[in-house]
């Protein structure tokens, strides 16, 4: 009897080492993986307010298959967005619009940025619909993808658009004092209908017009992946058709 006791308390033993040792691996490999994820930001959009947001670097110091991101350049007169490395750029010159991809170097002014190498797919919760509604759902659908909620995230959303309302800034900070009107200074403001997008945006509850607007979480910008390419930084309207899907950082 004293035998079996001895091998069951061996057991037990093992069998707490063995899960100590699983809890102690997943802590490492979550970690590790929120080191490699850290969201980076350039610049304060804060600082537009004061026509201060001047300072830049080259987009070749950080240019990598795996980099994300959405910003713009030296003078504010573009938005920028980086999916899969690639960058692509959109302005108005003589209220003539324009779009493309980006080959040479770009000095930039605001940029949030992340670098991704595996992403989750998951379908959109067919009664999420507005901008609205995907801001509000955003910070527990990352929680189910094993998301810390809590700090910046990335996501992408793929989706088709029954209407959507965008705009390009142009130029520097107004000298308002509000800092609402102040990050929506000049702009180009206009709608799409029935096209396909991929957009790039990230998530912050705590950093509300230090990385997204001051009356917002999210900061998202697109490119059309159907029709004509636009490019550009999606307002808070947009209505989306069911069978949309979201992309957040791998745990894998």
């Amino acid at each position: 009897m004293k035998t079996i006791f001895t091998l069951m308390i061996i057991v037990l033993a093992s069998q707490n080492i063995m899960a100590h040792e699983s809890v102690i691996q997943g802590v490492i490999k979550h970690s590790h993986y929120l080191k490699e994820l850290q969201v980076k930001t350039f610049g304060d959009l804060r600082l537009i307010k004061e026509n201060k947001l001047n300072q830049s670097f080259p987009f070749s110091k950080i240019k990598a298959d795996d980099l994300y991101g959405i910003g713009m350049p030296k003078g504010l007169d573009k938005e920028l967005l980086i999916t899969s490395g690639d960058l692509y750029e959109s302005f108005f010159d003589d209220h003539s619009y324009s779009a493309g991809m980006v080959t040479e170097d770009r000095d930039i002014a605001f940029l949030a940025y992340v670098n991704v190498k595996k992403w989750t797919t998951m379908k959109l919760p067919e009664d999420i619909t507005t901008f609205a509604q995907l801001e509000s759902a955003l910070a527990e659908l990352a929680k189910s993808a094993g998301i810390n909620s809590t700090a910046p995230f990335p996501f992408i959303l793929h989706a088709k658009i029954d209407a959507l309302k965008w705009f390009i800034v142009d130029g520097m900070g107004n000298g308002k004092p509000d800092h609402l009107s102040s990050f929506l200074r000049s702009r180009y403001i206009s709608g799409l209908n029935d096209i396909e997008i991929e957009a790039v945006g990230f998530y912050s509850d705590k950093h509300k017009g230090i990385m997204s607007a001051p009356d917002s979480g999210i900061h998202i910008h697109f490119r059309t992946t159907s029709k004509l390419l636009f490019v550009g930084h999606i307002d808070n309207k947009m209505i989306l058709v069911k069978g949309a899907t979201i992309q957040f950082p791998s745990l894998d």
